[in-house]
Formats: C-alpha cells, sequence, structure tokens
C-alpha cells in the first residue's frame, strides 16, 4: 500500500514540475528589438502635475493590453516587461491611479521591430 502512494506521489510531482515547466516557457517575452517595444515616457508637464500614464494596445503576442503605471513627474519613466506593437493609446493622468485628472494623450505607432528596446514618447 505505500509503494502505491509513493508511486502517485513521484507521478504528481513529475506532472507539477512539467505543467510549471510549460507555464514557464510559454509566457515568454519579446526578444530584443522584434516581435514588441517596450515604451520610455518622457513627461514636458510642469513637473509635479502627471501622476501616471495608461497605455492601452496589442502585446507582442497580439492580445489586447491594458496597464496604468506610475510615472517620473517632468522626467523620464521607462516601462520595461511589458512590450506592445501596432496603435497604442497614451494617455495621461494628474492622479496616481489612472481614473482622475485626464489631461493628455495620444496614438503612438509602435513598430513590430527596429533596432534596439525602446519606443521613446513624449507627453506634452
Amino acid at each position: 500500500m505505500s509503494k502505491n502512494i509513493a508511486a502517485r506521489a513521484a507521478v504528481a510531482a513529475g506532472s507539477l514540475a512539467l505543467a510549471a515547466t510549460g507555464l514557464i516557457a510559454g509566457a515568454g517575452t519579446a526578444a530584443a528589438g522584434s516581435n514588441g517595444q517596450q515604451i520610455s515616457y518622457t513627461d514636458h508637464a510642469t513637473p509635479g502635475l502627471r501622476h501616471s500614464i495608461e497605455l492601452y494596445g496589442y502585446n507582442h503576442n497580439g492580445e489586447e493590453s491594458l496597464g496604468c503605471f506610475t510615472i517620473n513627474s517632468g522626467g523620464t519613466t521607462q516601462i520595461g516587461g511589458w512590450w506592445w506593437r501596432g496603435d497604442l493609446v497614451v494617455k495621461a493622468f494628474n492622479t496616481s491611479n489612472c481614473t482622475n485628472g485626464y489631461s493628455w494623450g495620444t496614438h503612438v505607432a509602435v513598430p513590430y521591430s527596429q533596432n534596439g528596446d525602446w519606443t521613446y514618447v513624449t507627453g506634452y
């Protein structure tokens, strides 16, 4: 009886390890300069005015994505780990949660591939 339980436990552990490997490998990221870009946002509004930006568009897998990011008000913020491509909507807010205080927005054409990892966006 204990051999049967040990065997089942070993099979379950092996299956769990395989599933975890598949999840990690399946998540993936875009390779540098191909299939999407990360965003570097420079805020040219009065320092202290804007506190967050919302990005809405398509990620490197072609899936709709939406993110709210705290920014360096009056400076530059690199938003790493999020890969975008195609039409990207950028909205700047005077609050830290992207829900109130909309102050500026634009559309940016993010290339699918280019030299380097970053697309530069300037907010006014």
